[in-house]
């Protein structure tokens, strides 16, 4: 995965996922709104569909071990992108993203989502902050995890503050 900053957006993986996003999820409804729960669910069909294609001819038993190996790496990189949208939102009332093919930027100012999928995503990035993690581990330079582990903190400390006042249920 390349990357250059700690966000999901300064990562390949995340904005080759956040251009799925805008495809299959956000222009087909003019970008009227952002569906936490909904987006969720495609991406983890979306990531697993993905895995099937790279594996694509092998048995059952195999892709269920590719698809057991794999997975979790992507789904991290999706809950990361997600809670991160969803900061942005809480900090400035918007999302803003580039619509490349129309060449402009969209705002996408109404969420859909609910304290349970908060939470959801709240005990994904909990895991990831724990040092044990594989995701942890990613961040060997102290400078560079002092720096992902502040970026994690905030935006799980804005997850928790849209908890019980913003989507609706």
């Amino acid at each position: 995965m390349g990357a250059w900053g700690v966000t999901a957006r300064e990562s390949d993986s995340g904005l080759d996922l956040l251009a799925v996003i805008e495809t299959k999820c956000l222009k087909p409804i003019d970008f009227k709104h952002f569906d936490v729960a909904a987006i969720m669910e495609f991406l983890k069909s979306h990531i697993i569909e993905k895995i099937r294609i790279a594996n694509r001819g092998c048995s059952e038993k195999r892709m269920a071990y590719y698809i057991e190996v794999n997975f979790q790496d992507d789904y991290n990189d999706a809950v990361l992108l997600v809670s991160e949208c969803l900061a942005d939102y809480y900090q400035h009332g918007e999302l803003v993203i580039d619509d490349y093919d129309a060449e402009i930027e969209r705002k996408i100012t109404q969420f859909i989502f609910t304290d349970s999928m908060l939470d959801e995503l709240l005990e994904e990035l909990h895991k990831m902050l724990d040092p044990k993690s594989g995701l942890y581990d990613v961040w060997s330079e102290d400078s560079d995890r002092q720096e992902w582990t502040l970026h994690m903190k905030m935006v799980c400390d804005c997850l928790t503050g849209l908890k019980g006042g913003g989507g609706h249920e």
